[in-house]
């Protein structure tokens, strides 16, 4: 579709050239806007321009860089809790196959980090954005993103850790089988029933892992975007204000949703961004700063929102329903070495500073493709095959499936939600558990920069250059809460359904055990021709 409309674009364009020729009043790349209707009211046929038109083909590479590590206990060399000959010893905390017990990482009991993973992922896009004024200084812009490529990569932590480099012999993410025996005997062995060892139960396997990148691929049409944004007051028209825009962009979930068993790249959000931005040209610089609100709402039958509704109240406890809201506050100059307004060449470099903040919400990880793949062999698991089978000696016979018992403590991963798994073990136990969730992704900050080059070197060709860096600070990708109280003041009761969360997972959500992601780094290229009538 896209390679049949490009040409016929750039026809289009070819013959509203040759018709007649305008182009926008001059400011900042940040504030820019297309004017039409210039000086009606004179009757000046030389001087009245009564539109503007832009097609503006661009490209867009991404790559993000990452460090995932996981949390664990960890208690000094001799601490009492450990010690078997202590009043306060505690024999679940000792025997706890994550615990780390080293003075050096820790001077009292307390929640550590252990590098587990490096995450890769890369994003190609094409972008056909058309812009047109309207009247004076307003604007109305389409932009069609098309994806031809996009791919989320995992792989162990290749730097040297605490304990060495990681590999299946101290990951607790891809657990060897002998790891896996041991713990399961340890915390099944003894007897009682299936649900209730599964907290003493600490080497799951959440996918397999190597020492190189293990990627899954997408591509496809990404969400189209639609925007009006208007100058009340410009430069050009009057040196005595600045250049200001406000705008807001209506980003439209049409394209098909990002989910486990397909290629897709749409996000399954309405989005809508607001923007405020002013500048104001000295001489030869042009300092700019602006300010942004993106608030997504989930669309109807999207990833996001309500994971279990029941008529008889359950899934009320859910805690995060939304996608994360963002903020962003932009600084930054543009330096114009060289500016003829007659013939509307122009020539500068911008210099750009953005600081933003990310809400919690529920969202797509770095983990999101590994985890509900349909080829993870944890994926549509019953209750029946993931308990652990013994022989005569007591040797745990099916260690790779007991590993898969993370998927089915999360009441959403079944239909319907499970919330009792004893009561399902004994009367349900080929019921089907498939992880298909978003993360609860904690709140962060963002900080970064670009460095942009500007050629117009004809009025009706611009070209284009943008670097940058957004570093993401550190935080937790697995932060779904246990549940929330109906009752205002009374403690959560999980027994039932109604006040547990059925998007909590104890296996990865629980404090001492969540996931995080820090060295988070994406580095930004985009190119960009604008042809301007």
């Amino acid at each position: 579709m896209l390679v049949r409309v490009i040409p016929a674009l750039v026809a289009a364009s070819s013959l509203l050239m040759m018709l007649t020729v305008s182009s926008p009043l001059q400011a900042a790349e940040f504030t820019e806007l297309l004017d039409a209707a210039d000086d009606l009211d004179d009757g000046d046929p030389d001087t009245y321009n009564p539109w503007d038109f832009h097609i503006e083909p661009s490209f867009r590479f991404e790559r993000s860089s990452a460090e995932i590590s996981r949390e664990a206990p960890c208690v000094p060399t001799g601490h009492p809790t450990i010690n078997p000959a202590s009043p306060d010893y505690n024999e679940l905390a000792h025997d706890n196959p994550r615990l780390e017990v080293d003075s050096s990482r820790c001077d009292r009991p307390r929640i550590i980090n252990n590098r587990e993973m490096n995450y890769r992922s890369t994003r190609s896009t094409l972008d056909m954005t058309l812009r047109a004024g309207l009247y004076k200084d307003l604007e109305l812009r389409l932009t069609i993103p098309y994806v031809v490529h996009s791919s989320r990569g995992l792989k162990y932590a290749e730097e040297a850790t605490h304990a060495g480099p990681v590999n299946e012999r101290n990951s607790s993410v891809d657990p060897s089988d002998e790891r896996i025996r041991r713990n399961a005997e340890d915390s099944f062995g003894g007897g009682g029933g299936f649900a209730s060892n599964l907290d003493e139960f600490q080497m799951y396997r959440f996918f397999e892992l190597d020492s190189a990148y293990s990627t899954y691929d997408r591509r496809g049409l990404a969400d189209p975007s639609i925007g009006i944004h208007w100058g009340p007051w410009n430069d050009s028209r009057d040196d005595t204000k600045a250049t200001m825009l406000v705008g807001m962009d209506y980003t439209m979930p049409v394209a098909r949703q990002e989910l486990a068993d397909n290629q897709a790249v749409g996000r399954g959000v309405h989005e809508l961004q607001w923007k405020v931005a002013a500048s104001k040209q000295f001489d030869w610089i042009e300092p700019y700063f602006g300010a942004e609100y993106i608030l997504p709402i989930a669309r109807s039958g999207s990833l996001y929102g309500q994971v279990d509704s029941g008529a008889d109240g359950r899934g009320a406890g859910q805690v995060l329903r939304n996608p994360p809201q963002q903020g962003i506050f932009t600084i930054g100059t543009e330096f114009i070495p060289y500016e003829d307004p007659v013939t509307h060449q122009r020539y500068a470099i911008d210099l750009r500073f953005h600081f933003g903040y990310t809400s919690e919400g529920r969202d797509y990880s770095p983990l999101f493709d590994h985890m509900t793949n349909p080829d993870n062999e944890c994926n549509e698991r019953t209750l029946e095959s993931v308990q652990p089978q013994f022989d005569d000696d007591g040797t745990l016979t099916n260690p790779g499936d007991v590993a898969c018992a993370w998927v089915v403590q999360q009441p959403s991963n079944s239909v319907p939600a499970t919330y009792d798994l004893s009561s399902a073990v004994e009367n349900a136990p080929t019921r089907e558990f498939a992880f298909e969730d978003l993360a609860s992704i904690d709140s962060h900050g963002t900080f970064g920069g670009h460095l942009g080059f500007y050629l117009q070197p004809h009025e009706v060709f611009q070209f284009r250059a943008i670097v940058g860096l957004t570093h993401h600070q550190e935080h937790v990708l697995t932060n779904a809460r246990t549940g929330r109280s109906l009752e205002e003041n009374e403690s959560v009761d999980m027994s039932d359904g109604l006040e547990r969360n059925p998007a909590y997972n104890p296996a990865y959500d629980n404090s001492g055990d969540r996931f995080r992601v820090n060295r988070y780094n994406t580095w930004h290229l985009m190119m960009t021709t604008a042809l301007q009538f």
